[in-house]
């Protein structure tokens, strides 16, 4: 795994090469990474966008994408992520409340997050 940081929008394409996956997680309402630099770009399956103020990091990514194919590349936007999060959130909660002695380590909530995702296709 690699990343990069972009000190311009210009810089995203060379930084997507051989990319699998494009996170932009920018200041609010600074566009990163322009759609020319992600588009049909060979390899690159996902793309999910923490920017929920226009513009957003990553052009052509809606708030609202939870995994809407655009270009060959499934998105997420800040809003599904952020719902996603709060859905996981929830229910380990819930899960305290029923034992008091659960241990909501990173492999059990990603445990919940898989649920959650199976029980809503």
């Amino acid at each position: 795994m690699r990343s990069a940081s972009l000190l311009t929008s210009g810089d995203a394409a060379a930084a997507l090469d051989g990319a699998r996956l494009v996170l932009n997680a920018g200041p609010a309402g600074v566009q990163l990474v322009p759609k020319r630099a992600w588009a049909g770009r060979a390899g690159l399956k996902v793309g999910a966008d923490l920017n929920a103020v226009p513009p957003f990091g990553i052009e052509g990514l809606d708030p609202m994408d939870d995994g809407v194919i655009k270009d060959g590349v499934a998105c997420f936007g800040a809003l599904a992520i952020g719902n996603l999060k709060m859905q996981v959130h929830k229910a380990c909660i819930r899960r305290l409340f029923e034992r008091n002695d659960l241990v909501l380590d990173a492999e059990t909530i990603a445990d919940v997050a898989r649920e959650l995702r199976t029980a809503t296709e």
